[in-house]
């Protein structure tokens, strides 16, 4: 199966099912609804994760979520305060990649041979942001050193004196972050409104990203080159940790059963 292939995944059904077991009480503290959405637009995947977000600010009935997911077709994702002004659009069309907005901050990231979590979790004194930002991605990292067999590590906190943050994700490493022997492999941002936090991510399968240096505004080819080189050097993928291709597929099963401590359903 293609690292980011939707072909298989066209007919699939959403596999969603409300999880109560140890490892989901220990994240959300209370019962969650958890599910593998196969391949939406990003239109879909942005609305959806949002749009659980805002429900479980309006009603404590609404269970929080845990929500795997993939992109047909691939897309640009800016954050919250970026520009659309960062893409070259013409660029974007011709390859077929979409553009949308995430709920969320951080920076401009292509979603193509990846898996995209998103977690919503009410937030109280024993669910900090900082404390569900670390839990989320220990739970990712048990799930691909189980893959792999590598080991993983959280990003340091950066320095003090620093240049400035980059417009593109997996060019640099923020606090907390996934790397394999200090590259990074995950990129999350998080937002709060209310008592309710939205942490989503991407958890790279291929080396697709890379592309996005084709798609920015730049104002020349040494530029380009030099955010290549970036992408390149501080990022990593599973096929590259696994020395062959980890699939959608497998990835999905390995992170669903690390965070939810069971199986997904039908599976077994």
């Amino acid at each position: 199966m293609p690292l980011g292939s939707a072909e298989s995944f066209e007919s699939a059904a959403p596999i969603v099912v409300l999880l109560d077991s140890l490892p989901i009480r220990e994240l959300f503290g209370e019962p969650a609804e958890c599910r593998l959405d196969f391949f939406c637009t990003p239109q879909e995947n942005m609305a959806r994760d949002w749009q659980r977000t805002l429900e479980c600010l309006r009603s404590p009935d609404t269970p929080p979520l845990l929500r795997l997911y993939g992109w047909k077709p691939w897309a640009v994702s800016l954050g919250m305060y970026q520009s659309a002004a960062l893409l070259n659009e013409e660029r974007c069309r011709e390859r077929g990649i979409a553009i949308v907005q995430r709920p969320t901050g951080g920076r401009a990231l292509l979603h193509a041979e990846e898996l995209t979590y998103a977690v919503v979790v009410r937030l109280s004194s024993e669910r900090t942001p900082r404390q569900i930002y670390r839990l989320v991605h220990e739970r990712i990292a048990q799930a691909l050193e189980g893959l792999c067999g590598v080991r993983l590590e959280l990003a340091p906190a950066p320095p003090l004196v620093e240049r400035p943050p980059a417009a593109v994700c997996f060019s640099s490493s923020a606090r907390m972050e996934l790397l394999a022997s200090g590259r990074k492999l995950v990129g999350s941002a998080q937002r709060i409104i209310g008592n309710v936090l939205l942490q989503h991510g991407s958890i790279l399968l291929g080396d697709a990203h890379v592309l996005l240096a084709e798609l920015v505004e730049l104002p020349d080819e040494a530029a380009r080159e030099h955010l290549r080189r970036q992408l390149r050097e501080r990022s990593t993928s599973l096929a590259q940790l696994c020395s062959r291709p980890i699939s959608w597929w497998e990835c999905a099963l390995a992170v669903w059963e690390s965070f939810c401590g069971v199986p997904v359903p039908g599976t077994c």
